[in-house]
C-alpha cells in the first residue's frame, strides 16, 4: 500500500486553466463587468485630470492669466475631485456585486461538482483535503472575486490612465516617468514566479492540518483508548511546522519584494524633478509640464502599492483558485447502467482496498427481495466492506456486484440512491428546521407521513421540540446527540423509500434498552424491502430473515438464528461470547 500521504489528494489545476476558471465566471456577466471597467476608466481620468489642470494653472499664472480664469479652472479641479469620488465609489460598489455573483456561481458549481464526486474518491482524498477546498479555498477565491481582483483592477486602470496623462502633458518627461517601469516590470515578473508554488504548497500544508486534525478529532475515543496522544499531538505539531515553514517562505519573499516596489515611484519622481528642472533652465519644458508630471509620478504610488500589496492576496486567491478548479477537472465517472428490479448479487467477489490485500476473498451473497438479511462476523472480517460494495462506494477486483442484473458501480448516482440507501453511524444534521431536515429524503412529504417516519423509529424526543418539526437543528440551535441523529437519519431512510436498505450498525448510538425498540419499528416500517443488516453486535440478528456469518472475507455460515445455533458452527461461538454463555 502507499504511504504517501498526498497520493490519493485531489488534484490541482495549471495556471492557464486557473486564469481561463476566473474568465470564465467573471466574462459570464459581460455587461455588468463593462460598465465597472468604463466607471473605473472615467475615475482614473478624473484623478489624473488633477495635476495636469494644476500644472496649467502654475503656467497660466505665469502668462498673465487672469483670476477668474484660474478661478474658473480651479472649480474644475474640485469638480474632478468629486467626480472621481463618484464614479470611483459606483464602481466599487457595483464591482463588488459582480464579484458576489461570480462567488455564488463558484460556490454552486463547486458543490454540485463535489456531489457528483465519487465517494470512494472523497474518501481517498481525505476529508481534510476536500473540507478545506470546500470551505477555505472557496472563500479565498470569494474574496479574490469581490475584493482583491476589483482592486487590482482599479489600480492597473488608475496607473495606466497616470502614464498616458504624463505622455499628454510631455513625452520628453514621459520618457522619464517610465524609469522605474523596468524595475517594477522585473520585481512582479520574479515575484509571480517564485510565489505560485510557495502558496500552493502554503493551501496543501493547511490541508494537511485540517486532515491530522479531522482524524484525531473523529478517532478521539480510539486515541484516547490505545493511548495515542502523543503520537496525534506529534503529527499534528510536525504538519503545524511543515506550514510555518511555508509562511515563512512567503514572508522572505515579500522582505525583497516590498522595497523594490517603492523603488518604482519613487525613483522617477526624482528623475523628474531633477531632469525637468535642467530642461526648464533649457527652455525645453515649462514649469508647469515639470510640476504636473511630477505630482503624475506622486499618484503612481497609489496604484502601484494597492496593486503590489494585493498580489500576496492574489496569489493566495489565485492558489485557492487552482485548487478549487482542480476539482473540476476530474474525468466524471461513467455511469449509464440500467437496472432492472431491485435484486442484490454478489457472486465471487474479491476485493482490497487502494494497493492492499485483498479483504473480501471469493465471497458470493445473494439477499431475496424483501428479505431481512443480518451479516455478522469478528471485527475486521469485511462486512463493511459488504455494505460499501452492494452502496456502488467501491468496485471489486474480480466477481460482480448486481443490482437488478446491473453493475452496481456502474449504475447513475441518481438512480441508484432512489433504489439503494446506506445508513451508517455518520449523521449529518443540516442547520435548518426539523421539517427540513427529514424532507431531504422526500420533498413532497407532509407533515402527517414526517411526523409518522419519526413515529417509526422511535423518535419520541420530537413530540417535545419547543416549535415541533419547526424547530431549528444544528450546532447553534437545538443540538441532537448521537441516538437521536441516528434516528433522524432512519426516519429519513423511511422518508425515501427504497427498495434496498443498508444498516451499517445504523443503531449502534442508541441505548440497548431502546435499541430493540427501534430496531423492531424500523423493520415493520421496511417491511416488504429488502433490508441488509451489518450487525457489530448481535442483539438484531435473533429475529432476523436469514444470517450470513463472515469470516476472513468468506461465508461461512448461513441460515436462521435457530438454524445456526443447533448447527454450534461460527455464529453458535459469536453468540455465546455476546451472551456469556457457552453454547
Amino acid at each position: 500500500m502507499s504511504t504517501d500521504p498526498t497520493a490519493a489528494r485531489l488534484p490541482v489545476a495549471g495556471r492557464a486553466a486557473m486564469f481561463e476558471a476566473i474568465k470564465r465566471l467573471v466574462l459570464a456577466d459581460r455587461r455588468a463587468f463593462a460598465v465597472v471597467v468604463v466607471l473605473y476608466v472615467l475615475a482614473a481620468g478624473a484623478g489624473a485630470a488633477l495635476p495636469v489642470m494644476l500644472g496649467e494653472v502654475i503656467d497660466g499664472i505665469g502668462t498673465g492669466w487672469t483670476a477668474s480664469r484660474v478661478d474658473l479652472v480651479c472649480g474644475a479641479i474640485v469638480a474632478c475631485v468629486v467626480l472621481q469620488l463618484v464614479l470611483l465609489r459606483t464602481g466599487r460598489r457595483l464591482g463588488y456585486r459582480l464579484g458576489e455573483r461570480a462567488a455564488a456561481r463558484l460556490r454552486e458549481s463547486f458543490i454540485d461538482r463535489v456531489l457528483r464526486l465519487p465517494l470512494g474518491t472523497v474518501e481517498r482524498a481525505g476529508t481534510g483535503d476536500l473540507a478545506t477546498r470546500t470551505a477555505g479555498d472557496v472563500g479565498a477565491v470569494a474574496e479574490l472575486l469581490r475584493k482583491t481582483a476589483p482592486e487590482v483592477a482599479v489600480a492597473m486602470i488608475e496607473g495606466t490612465v497616470i502614464i498616458v496623462a504624463a505622455f499628454v502633458v510631455n513625452w520628453k518627461l514621459g520618457l522619464l516617468f517610465l524609469v522605474g517601469m523596468p524595475m517594477l516590470v522585473f520585481a512582479a515578473r520574479r515575484y509571480l514566479r517564485l510565489a505560485s508554488p510557495v502558496f500552493l504548497s502554503e493551501r496543501a500544508a493547511m490541508s494537511e492540518i485540517a486532515e491530522t486534525t479531522t482524524a484525531s478529532a473523529a478517532g478521539s475515543q480510539t486515541v484516547a483508548a490505545y493511548r495515542m496522544q502523543a503520537e496525534r499531538g506529534e503529527a499534528g505539531y510536525a504538519r503545524a511546522a511543515t506550514h510555518m515553514d511555508r509562511l515563512r517562505g512567503i514572508i522572505r519573499l515579500q522582505t525583497w519584494f516590498f522595497p523594490a516596489t517603492d523603488l518604482t515611484f519613487l525613483t522617477p519622481a526624482v528623475v523628474v524633478t531633477v531632469v525637468g528642472g535642467l530642461w526648464y533652465l533649457d527652455g525645453a519644458v515649462t514649469v508647469g509640464e515639470v510640476v504636473a508630471v511630477a505630482m503624475l509620478t506622486l499618484r503612481l504610488d497609489g496604484p502601484v502599492f494597492r496593486s503590489m500589496l494585493s498580489l500576496s492576496e492574489f496569489q493566495m486567491g489565485g492558489a485557492a483558485m487552482a485548487r478549487v478548479e482542480g476539482v473540476h477537472l476530474m474525468p466524471d465517472e461513467v455511469r449509464d447502467a440500467v437496472p432492472s428490479g431491485a435484486e442484490v448479487r454478489l457472486d465471487d467477489v474479491t476485493f482490497g482496498y487502494g494497493d492492499g490485500p485483498d479483504v473480501l476473498h471469493g465471497l458470493s451473497l445473494h439477499p431475496r427481495r424483501g428479505e431481512r438479511l443480518v451479516v455478522v462476523g469478528p471485527s475486521g472480517a469485511g462486512k463493511s466492506t459488504i455494505a460499501r460494495l452492494i452502496a456502488g462506494i467501491d468496485r471489486p477486483r474480480a466477481g460482480s456486484v448486481t443490482l437488478g442484473g446491473a453493475p452496481v458501480a456502474d449504475v447513475p448516482l441518481e438512480v441508484l440512491r432512489r433504489k439503494v440507501v446506506l445508513v451508517t453511524q455518520e449523521h449529518y444534521i443540516f442547520t435548518a428546521s426539523l421539517r427540513e431536515n427529514l424532507n431531504l429524503a422526500a420533498p413532497e412529504a407532509g407533515d402527517e407521513a414526517l411526523l409518522g417516519a419519526l413515529a417509526a423509529v422511535d423518535a419520541r424526543w420530537a413530540a417535545d421540540l419547543p416549535e415541533g418539526l419547526d424547530t431549528m437543528l444544528g450546532e447553534e440551535h437545538h443540538r441532537l446527540n448521537l441516538a437521536e441523529a441516528q434516528q433522524l437519519a432512519l426516519a429519513r431512510v423511511i422518508l425515501a423509500d427504497p427498495d434496498v436498505v443498508i444498516l451499517d450498525e445504523a443503531t449502534a448510538g442508541i441505548d440497548p434498552g431502546s435499541a430493540g425498540n427501534v430496531e423492531a419499528s424500523l423493520a415493520a416500517a421496511l417491511d416488504g424491502r429488502t433490508v441488509i443488516a451489518i450487525a457489530h453486535q448481535l442483539q438484531a440478528a435473533e429475529s432476523a430473515d436469514r444470517i450470513a456469518v463472515v469470516q476472513d472475507g468468506r461465508i461461512v455460515e448461513e441460515g436462521s438464528h435457530a438454524e445456526l445455533l443447533e448447527s454450534g458452527g461460527a455464529y453458535a461461538s459469536l453468540w455465546g461470547a455476546w451472551k456469556g454463555v457457552a453454547v
